[in-house]
């Protein structure tokens, strides 16, 4: 594909975004089961709310104030559950649903969950 004909969203909005896979891990023999997250990649994107059309059209189910758009053109797959974090602010999401992209525009949109903050 020939990425520079191609529209791209602004350099200027982009942050890097990791993904991490989670493992779960026991605190010696018979004890208490913990998460244990590791970043895995990389990618420019932005984390932007939804829009009130994106809460009447899209059908997935409900939202909440913490569901939010993660947009992108990078070639990166994400998948649904998996976490990322946006490091402009340090806030995690959880990965709720692929929306896509179409064939002029390589971006892809999902929608996150944000994880609240301790």
């Amino acid at each position: 594909m020939n990425f520079a004909a191609t529209p791209r969203l602004p350099r200027a909005l982009l942050h890097d975004i990791k993904v991490y896979e989670r493992t779960f891990v026991r605190d010696g023999p018979g004890g208490q089961s913990r998460p244990v997250d590791k970043a895995i990649k990389t990618f420019k994107g932005i984390v932007m709310p939804l829009s009130n059309k994106d809460l009447k059209d899209l059908p997935e189910g409900t939202y909440t104030e913490n569901s939010q758009k993660l947009y992108t053109d990078a070639p990166v797959e994400i998948g649904t559950n998996q976490i990322i974090e946006d490091t402009f602010d340090g806030q995690r999401y959880t990965v709720k649903t692929s929306l896509g992209h179409n064939s002029i525009h390589p971006m892809m949109q999902y929608i996150v969950e944000g994880v609240v903050k301790k």
